[in-house]
């Protein structure tokens, strides 16, 4: 009998001697990872440079990308934990309005989203394009008096039709002529000069000057 020959293996394949130079895609997605992008271009860049650095045997670069991908993760898993509590949060509070659309408590609301007899909090600490409200029960600086369009065709100044048609609808929301006393402004806000291009929306505020109010004007 031949004696047999012992089972034979292939040789390793035989890497590539690193250069000593860390891999670009890896320092590109730490880079970014650490200035908070949490974005696609971050998650390529550190799978690239994963997977660059394992073939090419840089150390250093599959460290640079194991770390990024982590910090990615952990920046997703901050934003979703963000979004499901604002959700949760949305959720809880329940709709904007009662089944007679009157607000429901305190909160934010769109402009979009005004109508006659919503009260604000404060009239002059609002910015952007929410606002905050609440029931004219509860202490307020102004009163949503009328939401209204402009007509289509036919203005000419555009601001002294939005004010024309304000001082009409408080009469007809209040039963009194437009205020000319010191205590309340009758406030006009066209929704065009609020930075939605072309909308034809006029909200009527009526504003305490000084203090606040309860209770509604509508008679």
């Amino acid at each position: 009998m031949h004696p047999q020959s012992p089972p034979t293996f292939p040789a390793a394949p035989i890497r590539p001697e690193w250069n000593g130079k860390t891999n670009g895609f890896s320092i590109a997605a730490l880079a970014l990872s650490l200035i908070g992008c949490a974005g696609i271009f971050t998650i390529v860049f550190g799978i690239v440079g994963l997977k660059q650095s394992r073939r090419n045997g840089d150390k250093r670069g599959k460290v640079f990308a194991i770390i990024a991908l982590s910090i990615t993760g952990a920046w997703l898993l901050v934003f979703a934990v963000a979004i499901g509590v604002a959700v949760a949060r949305d959720i809880a509070d329940g709709p904007d309005r009662d089944a007679a659309g009157v607000i429901r408590g305190e909160r934010s609301i769109s402009l979009s989203d005004l109508r006659a007899g919503d009260c604000v909090k404060d009239l002059d600490d609002q910015t952007g394009t929410s606002i905050d409200v609440l029931p004219c029960a509860s202490p307020h600086s102004s009163e949503v008096v009328a939401v209204y369009d402009l007509p289509a065709t036919g203005v000419t100044d555009p601001e002294a039709a939005a004010e024309a048609g304000c001082e009409k609808a408080y009469e007809k929301y209040t039963g009194q002529k437009a205020p000319e006393d010191a205590k309340v402004f009758l406030f006009t806000a066209r929704m065009a000069e609020l930075g939605t291009t072309n909308d034809p929306t006029v909200l009527c505020f009526a504003h305490q000057l000084t203090g606040t109010v309860t209770g509604s004007l509508k008679r």
